[in-house]
This record gives C-alpha cells, structure tokens and sequence, in this order.
C-alpha cells in the first residue's frame, strides 16, 4: 500500500536524508510505494531552535531517523541528551517520557519516538 503527499509549492521534504524541494509553483503531489524515512520541513526541528532539554532529544532521534550513515554518532549525543533531559526535570510524567523515548530509541523505532515527542511538546505529528 502507497503513502500519498501533497507538498506545497516550496516545501521540502527529507527522504532517506535527501533534501527535496518543490521547485514548481503548484503543489507535487506523490505517492511513496516502499518503507522510507520521510520528514516534512514543518516537522523538522533545526539546531538553532532547539531550547529544551527535550527539544534537543527530539533533535537526535530525528537525525538518527533521517541520516542514519551517521547513526553511531547521532546515538551518543541521544543518550547525552536524554540523560540531560531526564535529570533536568522534577516532573514524573516528562522522566516516563524520556524513558519511554530511549526504549523506543532502543527498539531502533525512531519514528514512533518522534511521534511520541511531538505529542508530549504539542508539535505536529511526522508523516511516515
């Protein structure tokens, strides 16, 4: 079963850690027929806007998702982050979250983890 899109004139998209930009000036429209790691730009946190121990968390998990040539790399600043994220913070419910995150993280299951990070931070939910 294809995933159908429909990107805006001027959006980009990472897929598989290419960056795609429609160029045209009409909406692309395209369906994806096999498993790929899929972003679009409106759910992409850069470096420079992170300000958030769990912000920064969802930085990593979304590069180890996108550009997983630099996985090991990617996996250890994640584990600094979510051990920073986990010990900055009092609150119950943001710890269970950071833990369920590096078991997801673990399960190598980076989209569920980003979903999951979305929700809890109320950003918008990524496109598989």
């Amino acid at each position: 079963m294809s995933l159908k899109f429909r990107i805006p004139a001027g959006e980009k998209i990472v897929v598989n850690g290419a960056v795609l930009t429609n160029t045209n000036n009409k909406a692309m429209h395209f369906s994806l027929e096999n498993d790929a790691a899929i972003m679009r730009e409106r759910d992409i946190l850069l470096p420079e806007n992170v300000k958030t121990p769990l912000e920064n968390v969802y930085l990593y998990v979304q590069l180890m998702y996108i550009e997983p040539d630099n996985l090991d790399a990617h996996h250890r600043s994640f584990q600094e982050a979510a051990q920073l994220a986990f010990l900055s913070t009092l609150d119950d419910k943001e710890r269970n979250i950071v833990f369920e995150i590096v078991g997801l993280v673990g399960e190598k299951n980076y989209y569920a983890a980003l979903k999951k990070l979305q929700k809890s931070m109320n950003l918008s939910a990524p496109k598989e």
